[in-house]
């Protein structure tokens, strides 16, 4: 089977979860016999030339092309990877006022209807979430037939990680952690940094900065406070970063939403305790394992990942993660929806 994926063109220099899902769901594909071919804007395409395309994202990178592929007669499957914190029903509402104006010439287009759009455009979409495959589906009104859920997935490499490497480099260990773009507002690190007066607790943050008022911010409250290190970004690959994982006591995601936080998994299955956001699709995945923060509360913050911090260590978690979200279990339920698409 060959297949073409696309990815946004961002992923080249956003080293996130997007990237992470669009590089393992296509290196455990292989191993089921997936020829892959990585569409890129510089190569000539042959679309009759694949038997199905792959398209992650629901972005704006994405629209011209998937609006070619989707008049061709090659299948185009989509993981539109998409989160709101709007209620379902200003989404509709929202859709359905846009399409009223566009009668009237008005070319303009929303994120909503944007990414509506896309999801019309394919013949299967993949959420990560049942949450988000009810947003695509009753926000966006798509039939339900065209959405099945397939999760996002961990390496198995994470539950033997050796916690001994980041204690020996950083002389720590049962601290909090965060791992992420820690330049991104949604990530809600500042959020983290001003809790940490009040976090029994060493927080490590691994995350690069950049030049935004928000990174300076961060910066400067954290350069202020007694008990943050801040680390730049390590490679996915960094076997410092999985050691970073299994030397933490908690991880921590204190963000506006997620979809469902891959590094939370990572981290879990290495061992830590986990303190995350409440939106999103964080409460399929983590279920009872996890302490839920709402982002906007530095009280509720504080609490979630002082309460992580005085449990035990939720071993139950890391059987819960492999018995669900390794990446083998991901790409066999893509390539049996692959199959499904073909027939």
């Amino acid at each position: 089977m060959k297949v073409g994926f696309i990815a946004p063109m961002s992923i080249s220099v956003v080293h996130g979860g997007v990237r992470t899902q669009t590089e393992m769901t296509i290196k455990h594909l292989r191993s089921l016999g997936v020829e892959p071919v990585m569409i890129s804007p510089w190569d000539r395409l042959d679309v009759n030339e694949l038997d199905l395309i792959h398209v992650f994202g629901a972005t704006a990178e994405n629209s011209g092309i998937l609006l070619h592929l989707s008049n061709s007669d090659v299948p185009v499957i989509l993981s539109p990877i998409l989160y709101s914190n709007r209620s379902i029903s200003v989404i509709n509402l929202s859709i359905k006022a846009e399409k009223l104006l566009s009668v009237l010439g008005n070319g303009i287009r929303s994120e909503f209807g944007l990414k509506a759009g896309l999801c019309e455009m394919a013949d299967l979409i993949l959420p990560n979430t049942f949450k988000e495959g009810r947003m695509i589906e009753q926000g966006f009104g798509i039939r339900s037939s065209k959405i099945k859920m397939v999760p996002n997935g961990v390496e198995k490499r994470f539950s033997t990680a050796d916690k001994n490497l980041f204690i020996e480099t950083y002389g720590l260990q049962n601290f909090v952690l965060f791992v992420g773009q820690a330049s991104a507002e949604r990530k809600n690190v500042i959020g983290l940094i001003k809790a940490a007066e009040e976090i029994n607790a060493e927080v490590v943050i691994i995350g690069s900065f950049d030049n935004s008022a928000y990174s300076q911010k961060c910066l400067q409250l954290a350069g202020q406070a007694g008990n943050i290190t801040l680390i730049n970004t390590l490679d996915h690959d960094s076997k410092l970063l999985s050691s970073a994982y299994a030397a933490a006591k908690v991880f921590v995601l204190p963000s506006y939403f997620e979809t469902p936080g891959i590094a939370a998994l990572e981290a879990g299955l290495a061992g830590a305790n986990i303190a995350i956001t409440k939106h999103g699709g964080t409460q399929e995945y983590f279920g009872n394992h996890a302490s839920y923060i709402d982002p906007k509360s530095t009280v509720s913050i504080v609490k979630a990942i002082n309460k992580a911090l005085s449990a035990k260590t939720n071993y139950r978690l890391k059987k819960h993660i492999l018995q669900n979200y390794t990446w083998e279990m991901v790409a066999q339920k893509t390539f049996d929806l692959y199959l499904e698409v073909l027939k």
